[in-house]
């Protein structure tokens, strides 16, 4: 592991141990999938950040495989909703962005949050990064939260271009209040899945 990767890392970790929520530290079990009803919803916040100075020495032009996405899907089934797009108020991660800004290493480049409905598992239907109110210059892609029987499965196509164009695509396995590091020399993104229970302060205005 490249050292501008293990510099996030530890970053990352002691940020969310400063600021670890109450529900973090009261170990919530894996997200299994045990909500009733037909459509369950989710909090998903995400930060995009990107190293101050541009990594050299490989074509980062080239788009990697998709870690963790398998085959085209053929499940089908409902594709995801977005709910209600939160305001700052509701942001998780504000000490993490803090951290990153004051770094002089790292650059904030969005930050948002928003509630949604989850595809099944292997859909491969996603969310824009427009959808959610993420609008800026040189950064598009899709998000992407499935359910599977089990596990709730939290994915990334996502590009910066800023001189070269760096893409993540990854999607990989995710517990409730977990908070997940996607990496890459060149940028990064920090995400929490949270469940939304009726009556909560984050859940989709009715």
């Amino acid at each position: 592991m490249s050292p501008i990767r293990l510099a996030a890392l530890a970053m990352l970790a002691a940020a969310a141990s400063a600021a670890a929520p109450a529900a973090d530290a009261a170990g919530l079990p894996p997200s299994r999938v045990a909500q009733q009803g037909p459509a369950p919803s989710y909090g998903v916040e995400i930060i995009v950040f990107r190293v101050a100075s541009a990594p050299q020495g490989e074509d980062w032009d080239a788009v990697p495989a998709g870690r963790g996405f398998g085959s085209s899907a053929t499940r089908g089934g409902p594709s995801p909703q977005v709910l209600r797009v939160l305001t700052a108020a509701d942001y998780r991660l504000g000490a993490i962005e803090a951290t990153l800004k004051s770094s002089g290493a790292w650059r904030p480049v969005a930050h948002a949050a928003w509630v949604q409905t989850a595809a099944n598992w292997g859909t491969h239907a996603g969310i824009a990064l427009a959808d959610v109110g993420i609008n800026v210059p040189g950064l598009s892609g899709m998000v992407y939260l499935e359910r599977a029987p089990i596990y709730l499965h939290l994915g990334f196509d996502v590009r910066l271009t800023a001189g070269a164009t760096y893409t993540i695509r990854e999607m990989r396995s995710v517990r409730y209040n977990d908070k997940q590091y996607f990496d890459h020399p060149g940028f990064g993104i920090i995400a929490l899945v949270t469940p939304i229970k009726r009556g909560d302060a984050a859940a989709p205005t009715p």
